[in-house]
């Protein structure tokens, strides 16, 4: 069985940004995500926009403070990634490609979700994930 590992994300921190350092302090080519618990704030999703190939995407913000209810994805170094996603996640600043899934409630029970393009833990964020052995 593989080792689960957490990364706990204080609060203010990015949470993308913290994720990529853990994985590269870690030493790791692949990753996968399977789940987070906490609170975070100021979260960006993406979306498509429409049933087409090449997918564009729309981003949708998030404000406030809210509660994570889902949280996965896949981490992987940037030639590892499937070359039909480079167009859709043009941001090649980081040597890692991470593309995470989530969902959040925010007051008055509403639900919003996406791919993560942004944002921070609001009193802390805990990512579980398990590296992917080659």
């Amino acid at each position: 069985m593989k080792q689960l590992y957490d990364i706990m994300i204080k609060g203010g921190e990015n949470i993308r940004d913290k994720i990529t350092e853990y994985v590269m302090q870690a030493g790791w080519e692949e990753a996968v995500i399977l789940g987070a618990v906490g609170s975070v704030e100021k979260l960006e999703f993406t979306a498509p926009v429409e049933n087409e190939l090449p997918l564009r995407t729309g981003t949708t913000p998030c404000h406030g403070a809210a509660e994570i209810l889902s949280f996965t994805g896949e981490i992987m170094k940037r030639e590892k990634m499937d070359p039909a996603l480079e167009a859709v996640y043009p941001d090649k600043s980081s040597p890692l490609f991470v593309h995470i899934h989530a969902s959040c409630a925010i007051v008055g029970g509403h639900v919003c979700g996406g791919g993560l393009r942004g944002g921070r833990a609001f009193r802390a964020l805990r990512v579980f994930i398990v590296p992917v052995e080659n």
